[in-house]
């Protein structure tokens, strides 16, 4: 809950940001790009079975005009989550990976709100284990909605902080359920791309144009008069 209060004063507080002015501010010049590549390793803090944990992942894909992104995402926990009686004890490893998609808006304002979204399959592992084997299925689905804000701190690479929230089915394995993999998280990330093509520099520089020699003008002198000389 206090994740969902602090998303709505991020969106609110963003929202306010880029609606007090119709001129942009940002840290590079603005220049949309049609295409651009970018890799974006992520770290997740969240909670599964009721263990707070660690959550490293990567996206990577491929930006068009700078709102519209698609690639791929893989996240996996770091060491493994210890498991309570009630859940057969033993120890929990979880990986899982998919497509993902991503919406932004205010691209190339300094600070600007992202929508992420990941779906795919993952699986799971639990060693040490009161039960000899395991049954069911290590095997689940995923869906990750969430909300980022980022920051535009170079042409090469965004800043971003946030949450999402992580649901799952088809959860059937030893003791576990669906709802023991559910949880938000909290979400930092940096993403690396061609965000902003520099200006092509020209190869070759036109070549001087002969300068057109103008004649002077010449400068037209009074006709001297001469003096008369008095009789005397």
């Amino acid at each position: 809950m206090r994740i969902l209060i602090a998303m709505c004063t991020l969106l609110f507080c963003t929202l306010q940001v880029n609606g007090q002015s119709k001129i942009k501010t940002h840290l590079f010049k603005d220049k949309s790009t049609p295409l651009s590549l970018f890799i974006n390793p992520t770290y997740q803090y969240s909670q599964i079975v009721q263990q707070f944990c660690g959550i490293p992942g990567i996206r990577a894909g491929v930006i068009l005009n700078n709102k519209f992104l698609i690639g791929g995402v893989y996240n996996m926990t770091i060491g493994d989550i210890a498991l309570p009686a009630s859940k057969g004890a033993g120890k929990l490893g979880m990986k899982w990976g998919g497509i993902h998609f991503e919406y932004t808006l205010w691209p190339l304002q300094v600070v600007h709100l992202t929508f992420p979204l990941s779906a795919g399959i993952g699986q799971m592992n639990i060693i040490e284990s009161k039960n000899v084997t395991a049954t069911g299925s290590p095997n689940f689905y995923f869906a990750e909605p969430g909300m980022m804000i980022e920051i535009n701190v170079w042409k090469y690479a965004k800043l971003g902080f946030g949450g999402s929230y992580r649901t799952t089915a088809n959860v059937s394995y030893n003791s576990l359920i669906s709802s023991d993999l559910n949880g938000f998280s909290l979400v930092a990330s940096v993403k690396f791309g061609m965000f902003n093509y520099p200006e092509l520099k020209k190869n070759k520089r036109d070549p001087l144009k002969p300068e057109v020699s103008t004649p002077r003008e010449k400068k037209v002198s009074s006709p001297r008069v001469k003096k008369r000389k008095s009789p005397r």
